[in-house]
């Protein structure tokens, strides 16, 4: 019932509920600073009324039934993935600058100078192929050009190194803040009422921080039930909901409510020890998702070092690393074949992966159909014996072996001792896989070249090389022209005045090649600096690609960031009104206090008759 008494509560409650709105608005004070505190609004609402007998109904003051978050879980959701977008191609665009200085496009500096240098040196050559200094000079040359080569591709595999390590940093981070957001989440179950709306602010802010860090390292949604929306509180308020859940890589659940699945990482299984990806089932299995993680940092290292281990994604470096690789092989291959030609005592190939009865073209070499000849010289440099071998889809050593030990009329002249076979012998060793052409007498002094007609022969096989070596990781100047360069044979056949060869490694920087990456099979047709100005370019150009997406990622995240700002965010200036006017509340109900004290003391000083 009503009375002097029940004024007395109506005050006090409209005390404390002011009391608990300064104190809330003190805490939004305190915590301004911090971009992941979401501030906090009291839900004030009239107390139930008294209902008099006569019928009156009378208010009976203020009821503080929760205190809330202001809070847009839509606009958190695009600042996250924003977030995210940003990182990724932030992280790339660090990786890929550092490529592109490896690859510098300056006069004087740099690969595209050295094969300037190298060619220069043959066309010294030509002019004087007896004089040893400009040998030496040719050998200098090649080994500044091989060298680079060789330390460029270092610097791309070490940086390919350097990205699955600082996966392992970023993949330790993800499952400590993937295991703070399950534990989180049952704190937060722990504590909050949905049906009186009590709500675990801080805990939820702190989700929040760690949910936003996650998602920036390794991508993925979050999946929320029940969310809630108020707009009496605020126009675009989206918070309160049940029913966490945080999925990665497309389909793998890393945070369900609190249960919390890690992510390992093994990088013992490859050959290249970089880091694979592997998601823990609910049944302790592990399955592989790193060509499925494909956002945030960790997105983003992947896309870089990947190798397309048991057919998944090439990696951006390992893709340098393959072009780099392809032109290093295309152009010993092509310098090899010219250098082949050289008429020497003996030919002898490189050892080989594949065996004497496997088809050439079903090996991981650059074979293709087509002939190449083998000539027999005298010591006056004439051609005494010539024989054509083919090689087709069937091909193998055995075969080709077979065709050049074989007893036929290579001369046509009915005289069956002053053909090719009367002189060398090929042979294939089984067990060494090794190619060798040797003379049948070398007392005689007669020499043997070798001319390709197309099929690459000479240079998948290695056959008298000029450059040694299987890719830009290992291509460098024969050791035996290493030791002595006068040994450098710029001749077509051993006569004086021949310098043949010099002048076909001269003119081979303006012909077509052929370049084949043996990673993905796919074959070029260039010049020799047409395909390393494209290797160089492709660099350039994605990474300016990268960094125009970068900047138009970064225009997203601010204007997300500020848009998410605008609602969370504490303002100083509008909490220090609603201090003040808190605060005025506060003392108007402290002032209806001390009045009906005042009449409570006026009621007690009555005398009774």
């Amino acid at each position: 019932m009503g009375g002097i008494l029940s004024s007395l509560n109506t005050s006090y409650t409209g005390l404390v509920g002011h009391q608990v709105m300064v104190d809330t608005t003190s805490n939004n004070i305190s915590n301004a600073s911090d971009e992941f505190y979401s501030r906090k609004r009291v839900i004030a609402q009239p107390e139930r009324p008294l209902v008099m007998h006569q019928g009156l109904i009378i208010g009976r003051g203020v009821d503080i039934p929760a205190i809330r978050r202001i809070h847009d879980d839509f606009v958190f959701d695009r600042y996250t993935k924003s977030g995210s977008e940003m990182a990724f191609f932030q992280n790339s665009f660090d990786f890929l600058r550092e490529i592109s200085a490896y690859f510098p496009d300056v006069e004087g500096v740099g690969i595209y100078n050295d094969l300037e240098a190298y060619f220069n040196a043959w066309k010294d050559v030509s002019k004087n192929s007896q004089d040893p200094a400009q040998k030496q000079v040719l050998a200098e040359a090649t080994q500044v050009l091989t060298r680079n080569l060789r330390d460029t591709r270092t610097k791309l595999v070490n940086l390919q190194r350097q990205a699955s390590e600082n996966l392992e940093t970023l993949i330790n981070e993800a499952n400590r803040l993937g295991s703070e957001i399950a534990q989180l989440n049952g704190k937060i179950k722990e504590m909050e009422d949905a049906k009186q709306y009590r709500q675990a602010n801080e805990l939820r802010d702190r989700r929040d921080q760690y949910e936003f860090h996650l998602i920036e390292i390794i991508g993925g949604r979050v999946y929320k039930n029940h969310l809630r929306t108020d707009s009496l509180l605020q126009a675009r308020n989206a918070d309160f909901d049940e029913n966490y859940v945080m999925n990665i890589a497309r389909g793998f659940n890393m945070v369900d409510g609190y249960t919390f699945h890690p992510i390992k990482l093994d990088k013992e299984n490859n050959a290249e020890h970089l880091n694979r990806v592997y998601w823990h089932t609910y049944d302790f299995k592990d399955v592989d998702i790193t060509d499925k993680l494909d956002e945030g940092k960790a997105g983003s290292l992947i896309s870089l070092y990947n190798t397309g281990y048991k057919g998944t994604k090439i990696g951006h470096i390992q893709y340098y690393i393959d072009l780099l690789d392809t032109f290093a092989q295309g152009f010993m291959e092509a310098t090899n074949a010219i250098y082949a030609q050289s008429a020497a005592k003996e030919l002898i190939g490189e050892q080989v992966q594949f065996g004497r009865y496997e088809a050439l073209k079903d090996t991981n070499y650059n074979f293709k159909n087509g002939s190449f000849d083998l000539m027999a010289y005298n010591t006056k440099g004439d051609v005494i014996a010539t024989k054509r071998i083919y090689i087709d889809n069937v091909t193998t050593m055995h075969d080709i072996v077979r065709a050049i030990n074989g007893n036929k009329d290579d001369n046509d002249d009915n005289n069956d001792i002053n053909d090719f076979d009367d002189y060398f012998r090929a042979i294939f060793d089984p067990e060494v896989k090794q190619f060798v052409i040797e003379s049948t007498n070398p007392r005689e002094g007669i020499y043997v070249a070798i001319k390709d007609n197309g099929t690459n022969f000479t240079g998948a096989m290695g056959i008298n090389k000029f450059l040694q070596g299987q890719s830009a990781r290992d291509i460098r100047l024969h050791r035996d022209y290493e030791k002595d360069a006068t040994q450098i044979r710029p001749w077509l056949t051993p006569t004086a005045g021949n310098f043949d060869v010099a002048n076909m490694m001269q003119q081979l920087q303006y012909d077509k090649i052929d370049f084949f990456n043996k990673h993905t099979k796919q074959p070029f047709k260039m010049g020799i600096n047409e395909f390393y100005q494209f290797a160089a370019g492709r660099i350039a150009t994605d990474t300016e690609e990268t960094q125009r997406t970068l900047d138009t990622k970064t225009s997203v995240f601010e204007a997300t960031k500020k848009e998410h700002l605008s609602i969370t965010q504490v303002s100083i200036d509008e909490e220090m009104v609603d201090l003040i006017k808190f605060q005025g509340g506060y003392a108007a109900n402290a002032k209806v206090i001390t009045t009906i004290d005042k009449m409570i003391d006026t009621l007690l000083s009555i005398k009774q008759p």
